[in-house]
């Protein structure tokens, strides 16, 4: 419905800065918007979206706009419900592919391949019986089939393309293309597909079909991709084909937060769009409005650093938030130390009546976050874990039960039963359920079955990772954590050869091991803490482990550092009281006595 009154646009503008509104009310067909982190890119997503269907440029029903993960596609939805936009379909790219695929399959009456989640059981029946193929290798070739589809390569072009990205698999690079071509014949053989086959298969069906292309192009006619910097060249392709030469696409991304080329994202194409798209037109958000002047000055440090290699953007969008103090940077005698350190911080750091999780901690890895979680709770302080749900909420046992239903059952009535006989399911089936509906899944004019559900929780590994309602401090990997943000954020675990990766032995993976590093930093608001430990492993069998590199940059902008405030005077003094030992006992006063030294106190 068109705006009837200057208030109306208005009140979508409000709040907005001279750059937001700019990117919202935008005229061109093709508009690039260049957004940094804490800078709003989902506000002003989401808010041109309202503009654009409220002023009448676009009906709500043929948007299509394609996110990264499906929390972001369930909050881009409900952000516009209270702009008062219902219709866009909004979700991932293998959703939207596996959409479009199940609609064909359904509109020309043929059956539909079976989609796997995970295809490594079947890779391992092609492992088991290739002759030189050892045990132990499906999960890396399994890596590299998702590599390689995401990067169009064919398993003929594998060794090649495989040397020069630097990809280290453990085996032979003409063996991993042997095992890539048999695992593709024994999909074709079986009529199955995999999660990592739909954007392929979707691009290729509207190459070669006018009439699913048609149908297709019809019903989406404006297109909108959030992140658009970890797009792959498979889904660029599948964009090209949603597109068609037509002028109306809407991109966001930031080349800061480029993460995901070790999975074979391509940001390069943000920097070359203007070639690819003559005529678009590229705006830039250049405030974060979430972080502290401090947070943002020791994530540009670590940017534009003397060390930083080719493909790191330099600096950061300018601070307009509050200040924060200081980042601290502490080093511990071993993870145990690190670990007991955090959840005094973590606690001194929590305000009255504020919830848990609004603080965070990060890892580089998920093993790290062991250790924190435990000493986390023997200190009584809640955790949950960013993308895994609860034991008893996983939805295992209602899978199982759905499973032996007829695939045509109707499933309303089948989550009905299922949930009558399963107590767990209860909180797991109705979200998991509207999400299959939200994603536009519902088959064809039988309505949604449950069939059609579970092809659909194959296909999108995501899809049970639950919105927990009960409180507690979020652990998660830097990656999890991209587009998040947290008020306090612990970094733990930041020793050379985790932070960066050890195996990131090419400049590019180094480059992008600095903007995860990056990412990792801008998640926090007004407090950041950053630690690592001089040991790890096992008491008796660690190894001796030193800062991360990337620690010299953040240490230099803190020093530089000078809150203006009082109160963040004395919240810095209150943090760094926080990493004394609760009791004065030998081994505490040694640890500190090694804390000291690193850290210059």
């Amino acid at each position: 419905m068109p705006l009837e009154t200057s208030e109306e646009a208005a009140a979508l503008l409000l709040g907005l800065t001279s750059a937001q509104r700019a990117a919202v009310t935008s005229d061109a067909g093709t508009l690039c918007v260049v957004a940094g982190a804490g800078s709003g890119k989902t506000t002003v997503l989401t808010r041109r979206i309202a503009w654009r269907v409220r002023t009448g440029a676009m009906e709500a029903e043929h948007a299509l706009v394609c996110t990264f993960t499906r929390k972001a596609a369930a909050e881009l939805r409900e952000r516009l419900a209270r702009l008062g936009v219902e219709g866009v379909w909004a979700g991932t790219f293998h959703a939207a592919a596996y959409a479009q695929l199940r609609q064909h399959w359904a509109d020309s009456g043929k059956r539909a391949p079976s989609v796997v989640g995970d295809g490594r059981r079947l890779l391992g029946e092609v492992v088991a019986r290739t002759p030189g193929a050892g045990e132990g290798v499906v999960g890396a070739v399994m890596a590299e089939a998702a590599w390689a589809r995401a990067r169009l390569i064919e398993p003929s072009e594998y060794p090649p393309a495989a040397q020069a990205a630097g990809r280290t698999p453990g085996l032979p690079a003409e063996q991993v293309a042997g095992l890539l071509e048999e695992y593709r014949r024994e999909k074709a053989a079986r009529g199955v597909l995999d999660v990592d086959d739909l954007v392929g298969e979707c691009a290729q069906l509207l190459r070669r079909s006018g009439a699913a292309a048609a149908v297709v192009r019809w019903r989406f006619r404006h297109l909108f991709v959030d992140e658009f910097q970890d797009v792959n060249p498979a889904q660029w392709d599948l964009l090209g084909q949603w597109r068609h030469d037509r002028d109306d696409l809407c991109v966001v991304g930031d080349p800061r937060q480029a993460v995901y080329g070790w999975n074979g994202s391509d940001p390069s194409l943000l920097d070359r769009l203007p070639a690819l798209l003559p005529g678009v037109v590229t705006l830039s958000l250049d405030e974060n409005r979430r972080s502290s002047p401090q947070v943002v000055a020791a994530a540009s440090a670590v940017l534009s650093s003397a060390d930083a290699p080719d493909g790191v953007p330099g600096g950061a969008p300018a601070a307009t938030a509050a200040d924060g103090p200081a980042p601290l940077v502490t080093g511990f005698d071993d993870e145990a130390a690190e670990a007991a350190a955090v959840a005094r911080w973590l606690r001194r750091s929590r305000r009255p009546e504020q919830p848990w999780h609004r603080l965070a901690v990060l890892a580089r890895t998920n093993a790290r976050l062991e250790m924190v979680a435990d000493a986390l709770r023997s200190s009584g302080i809640p955790v949950r874990r960013a993308g895994r749900a609860a034991p008893r909420r996983d939805g295992t046992g209602a899978i199982v039960l759905l499973r032996a239903i007829d695939p045509g059952t109707r499933l309303q009535a089948a989550l009905v039963d299922v949930r009558a006989e399963l107590d767990e399911a209860g909180d797991w089936l109705p979200s998991v359920a509207d999400a299959y509906l939200a994603d536009g899944c519902a088959d064809d004019l039988r309505g949604p079955t449950v069939g059609g559900f579970l092809a659909w929780l194959a296909a999108s590994p995501d899809a049970a990772e639950l919105d927990h309602r009960a409180d507690g401090v979020e652990l998660a990997t830097f990656h999890r954590a991209k587009g998040l943000e947290w008020r306090a954020v612990a970094l733990v675990g930041l020793e050379d050869g985790t932070v960066p990766i050890v195996h990131a032995t090419t400049a590019e993976a180094r480059a992008e091991e600095r903007r995860l590093f990056y990412v990792a930093l801008t998640r926090a608001e007004s407090e950041l803490w950053c630690s690592w430990a001089a040991r790890t492993g096992e008491p008796g069998r660690g190894r001796d482990r030193r800062p991360s590199p990337y620690l010299t940059a953040v240490r230099s902008s803190a020093s530089r550092a000078e809150p203006t405030s009082p109160v963040v005077a004395v919240g810095r003094i209150a943090g760094l009281r926080d990493l004394l030992p609760a009791a004065p006992d030998p081994e505490s006063e040694r640890g500190l006595q090694s804390m000291s030294t690193k850290t210059g106190a």
